[in-house]
């Protein structure tokens, strides 16, 4: 295990909402134009997860310690609990909070780091996605005092009460990535390529995928291909080539290998692309010649939002879903040049976004069930 523990400077004040936002990394800021009304193909479906409050936990108390147990072989720049880690030292260093970096080497040690890094009164033990979650879970029965942020996990109704899911919308992200896919297409098909069909994370980015592309250009033929997998860069790859063969010149994909490999294939195709989730351009750098943006989830940003409402003394609920509204989602920068009218234009969606209506879960739309099938939006 590799530890590394960095006292930071106490600084006056809570940490307010407004600090979190990370300069050159937001929307597309001072929107001219008209906002548009929402209609049916407005991002009015939302990612399909709970946000039931959980039953208050123990009084909260000063935030004296953050832990950050990363994934095997993270933190890096740029990957989630990297970010997640940058986000934990900024929050610290407003509250004059200790920041912990713990990396396993094994799964097996994953339990124990948890559970040591979870000793500590008055403090926060933070982790990245499901892997971590049966740990915490135990951790978290035999620390009640301590809180656990769960980054990118679904907290189910049945966890600890000091437990606590910090998640994004998928549907939202989907959205914005169909949004630009169609502006910059040119042959009126666009392609997303998905892990697993019916894998909740692929059913909300096609959700929003889908309504994101019908609200830019209505009548775009939007096609769906799986991998089945997200651990084949060669599953990827075929999904990828079927879409490019079927006519779609603008391909989004996951951060997962499957979706590595479908970036990497339709790049060689001559096709451009859209990420989500990760920053592409950092993730992927073999790929920068055909990316036009990342549709980025910002871990850094969501932690921050927690920890603020923790040292505060304000209930964290069991769902905390983070979007374009705190800055949870978010662009980065564009990589080729913009079309004549659409920054305003993307301006006005976001805007849309931000003050819209409450989103509630909705089907996504229906797929093809191989690489190369389409259906309409």
């Amino acid at each position: 295990m590799n530890r590394s523990k960095t006292p930071t400077a106490a600084a006056a004040g809570l940490l307010s909402a407004a600090a979190l936002l990370v300069a050159g990394c937001g929307l597309f800021s001072n929107p001219t134009g008209q906002t548009p009304t929402p209609s049916s193909d407005s991002p009015s479906a939302g990612t399909n997860i709970s946000t039931e409050t959980a039953t208050p936990g123990p009084t909260r108390q000063l935030v004296k310690s953050i832990t950050l147990v990363a994934s095997i072989g993270e933190p890096k720049n740029w990957t989630p609990a990297g970010l997640t880690w940058n986000g934990i030292e900024s929050a610290a260093a407003r509250i004059g909070a200790t920041t912990t970096l713990v990396q396993p080497v094994s799964n097996a040690e994953l339990a124990d780091d948890i559970d040591q890094a979870a000793a500590s009164e008055a403090g926060i033990v933070v982790t990245v996605g499901p892997a971590s979650d049966a740990a915490v879970r135990a951790a978290a029965t035999a620390h009640p005092l301590t809180q656990f942020f769960e980054m990118d996990v679904v907290v189910s109704n049945g966890a600890p009460a000091n437990v606590h899911g910090l998640v994004f919308d998928e549907a939202e992200a989907g959205y914005l990535a169909g949004y630009v896919a169609a502006s910059f297409s040119s042959s009126g098909s666009i392609g997303m390529v998905g892990d697993v069909q019916n894998e909740v994370q692929t059913t909300n980015y096609a959700a929003g995928f889908g309504s994101g592309a019908a609200q830019e250009k209505p009548g775009f033929t939007v096609a769906f291909a799986y991998a089945g997998t997200s651990d084949s860069p060669e599953k990827g790859r075929a999904a990828a080539t079927g879409l490019v063969k079927a006519g779609s010149d603008v391909i989004v994909a996951l951060p997962s290998l499957s979706g590595i490999g479908a970036f990497r294939e339709a790049c060689t195709a001559k096709a451009r692309l859209v990420a989500v989730d990760t920053d592409a351009w950092q993730t992927v750098p073999d790929v920068q010649t055909c990316l036009i943006v990342s549709v980025m989830k910002r871990y850094d940003v969501a932690v921050s939002v927690a920890v603020a409402a923790a040292t505060a003394g304000r209930a964290v609920s069991r769902e905390s879903v983070n979007d374009v509204t705190n800055g949870g989602i978010a662009l980065s920068d564009f990589h080729t040049n913009l079309p004549a009218g659409f920054g305003a234009r993307l301006d006005a969606v976001v805007a849309t976004l931000k003050a819209g209506p409450p989103r509630t879960a909705s089907a996504p739309p229906t797929p093809g069930s191989s690489a190369g099938e389409s259906a309409a939006p």
